[in-house]
């Protein structure tokens, strides 16, 4: 089991070099995701006038991961987490860059748009399980926390100079090379991989079927009630998490600007990410991080509401600031404790979990954001989903939560055994 009783020092991952390379790759090619983020929503808004139609583009990235994550989470405890991102990156460079010569050719339209997203989400949700299951292989168990935090602020980080960088190139070249960048970047992570030294083999098991294995792994979350809790509690804030989808809305609707707004208001959470990372990294005990876990969850419902409320693009900015400082505390301490609390022969599949809950609910809520918007308008709609949020906070912490959550992680059960199919 890889339970953290011991702990490394706040930067204790930089020392190891695999992970020095991976965590790079990962920046940059989260700096080309920022690109193509920014890209898709405006492209959308450009091919037509429907909210609705807008979140549907948006959705159609993570739609993926909520039919895929857990055949990925299989495909991550089964073969080589190595090879599964390298190839995984290099089959995403073809969606962006084919959508980037279509909008040169003048040859876009909004579902030819969704399609090429669609298939892109596809490869990053097959990818995203064995990318969160890898990181921690790079480091010894003292540093794993380190390289968790670490790995989520360096490509964080990029978020609050990404956006700000695509709206101003799409304002200067045009909308297209959003997605151009996008497509360069995942050479980046595959790159890494190459120069990544080759880990220990995992042992050998006797070979059984995707389904078997995938029930194994649903079998083995609902056996180990930290897992269960913790992605309970990311599941539900992300599905209410909406105002993303929504933000073209914002930028042009509600605070009357144009693509330059778009991306200043894109890059706002990131400072916040930049932040947390700083804080998430100093955090060296259970009992800190489950006291961020709770004023991270508030703290998410509180800029949710000052979001709804802005009428004035500094103080959108802010707030999506502190939505960022929140919310990345929130998924980088879910995704450590979860890998405290799982044993390794079960990370693949309990982190494929982790990514339908966290990712797939996107098209999902987007979707919903959008018909919502229509009916009770932008801001309207981010009030709804920040009473949701608050209503649900209330009762998970005031439950036995996190006892649950202390046990598992802090106190993990011995491995799970599995029985023959």
């Amino acid at each position: 089991m890889s339970g953290v009783a011991k702990q490394g020092s706040a930067l204790g991952a930089l020392r190891h070099r695999d992970f020095r390379l991976i965590a790079i790759g990962n920046m940059v090619s989260q700096l080309g995701f920022w690109g193509q983020y920014v890209a898709v929503g405006w492209t959308a808004r450009e091919l037509t006038d429907s909210d609705f139609m807008v979140t549907v583009a948006f959705g159609a990235q993570w739609l993926p991961a909520l039919f895929l994550s857990s055949f990925a989470g299989v495909a991550a405890d089964r073969y080589d987490r190595r090879t599964l991102v390298m190839w995984g990156n290099m089959a995403m460079v073809l969606p962006p860059a084919v959508i980037g010569v279509l909008i040169m050719a003048d040859r876009i339209s909004l579902w030819s748009l969704i399609g090429l997203v669609l298939l892109g989400g596809a490869g990053q949700a097959f990818t995203q399980p064995a990318t969160a299951a890898f990181v921690p292989a790079l480091v010894p168990p003292a540093d794993l926390h380190s390289a968790v935090a670490l790995n989520s602020g360096m490509t964080s980080s990029t978020r609050v100079i990404g956006p700000a960088i695509a709206g101003a190139i799409i304002a200067a070249w045009g909308v297209a090379w959003g997605f151009n960048i996008n497509a360069i970047s995942f050479f980046a992570v595959s790159a890494a991989c190459v120069f990544v030294r080759a880990r220990p083999v995992r042992a050998e098991r006797a070979p059984t079927s995707v389904r078997s294995e995938m029930k194994s792994g649903l079998d083995y979350t609902r056996r180990n009630p930290a897992v269960a809790r913790l992605l309970l509690l990311i599941g539900f804030e992300g599905f209410w998490v909406m105002h993303s989808a929504l933000m073209p809305m914002f930028a042009r609707d509600v605070l009357h600007g144009d693509a330059s707004t778009y991306g200043l208001l894109s890059s706002g959470p990131g400072i916040g990410f930049v932040i947390a990372a700083v804080l998430t990294t100093a955090l060296t005990s259970g009992r800190q991080r489950r006291a961020a876990l709770r004023w991270a969850s508030f703290g998410t419902t509180a800029s949710m509401l000052l979001i709804a409320g802005s009428r004035e693009v500094w103080l959108t900015v802010t707030a999506l600031g502190l939505f960022g400082v929140c919310w990345m505390t929130l998924q980088t301490l879910i995704t450590t404790m979860l890998v405290a609390a799982t044993d390794d022969e079960y990370r693949g599949r309990v982190m494929g979990l982790f990514t339908m809950v966290a990712m797939g609910v996107f098209p999902i809520n987007s979707v919903l954001a959008g018909l919502l918007s229509d009916w009770l308008t932008a801001p309207g709609t981010v009030y709804l989903c920040a009473g949701a949020v608050l209503v649900f906070n209330i009762v998970f912490f005031t439950s036995d939560s996190m006892k649950i959550i202390e046990q598992g992680t802090e106190h993990p059960p011995e491995p799970a055994t599995t029985t023959s199919p």
